[in-house]
């Protein structure tokens, strides 16, 4: 009789899984701006000691998305716009350059993803879900980073997306959220036809283009123009 002995997650696994779960909840805003974090009640949650929460709350605040002052603790941040244009500016410049650093050259399990992510679209445009639109664009930018064998460019890249995207879905509810929907299955089926083709570097200028636009309306509505 053969015993399956279950492995336990490594230090570096659960790291990531806790870090990703307090990322999610800053960007769908389950933890709104000015939330305030407890290391300890946290640690408590997931199961850990202090110590490895304290390493999660530090990336965290690396990434812009708490703030840690003595004293008071750590507290989500708000997002301001003039940070916000210069992350996105930046965001743009990094999609650009994605055929240029050492492109994947696998392209067929990132296309079967990209499949199964726009089949998700089909039922979002008469049903608002902004979780679930959330985690096709999560996906989504997992996919796009896979095309890239520059792990920093993938490490950059990574948290400018996460630090601008909680001010795209937080205005998202007030937006025309069929059109939404549209926007995200065409950049998906936009980038499908270049994979086709084996053009990693047109999916850079298609992931560009789709983030210029996203930065247009976000600034269109914090600036008042969307009434």
């Amino acid at each position: 009789m053969t015993v399956t002995v279950e492995s336990r997650p490594t230090p570096r696994e659960r790291f990531s899984a806790i870090h990703r779960a307090l990322r999610d909840r800053i960007c769908l805003l389950i933890y709104p701006p000015g939330t305030a974090l407890s290391e300890a009640e946290l640690a408590r949650e997931f199961g850990v000691s202090r110590t490895p929460m304290r390493r999660v709350m530090q990336a965290l605040e690396n990434e812009g998305l708490i703030e840690t002052t003595p004293n008071v603790g750590s507290m989500v941040t708000s997002v301001e716009l003039k940070s916000l244009r210069d992350a996105y500016a930046l965001r743009m410049k990094l999609a650009e350059l994605l055929g240029d650093l050492n492109p994947a050259s696998m392209l067929d399990a990132i296309t079967a993803t990209l499949r199964e992510l726009l089949a998700e679209c089909q039922p979002l445009s008469g049903q608002v879900d902004v979780r679930a639109l959330a985690q096709i664009s999560h996906r989504l930018q997992d996919e796009i980073l896979h095309l890239s064998g520059n792990a920093e460019y993938r490490q950059v890249s990574e948290v400018l997306y996460y630090k601008t995207i909680r001010a795209y879905l937080e205005i998202l509810p007030e937006l025309n959220w069929a059109a939404e929907v549209v926007a995200q299955a065409d950049e998906i089926t936009e980038i499908l036809a270049s994979l086709a083709a084996g053009d990693v570097r047109a999916v850079g200028f298609i992931r560009r283009n789709h983030i210029a636009r996203t930065l247009n309306r976000i600034t269109s509505f914090m600036l008042g123009d969307h009434d």
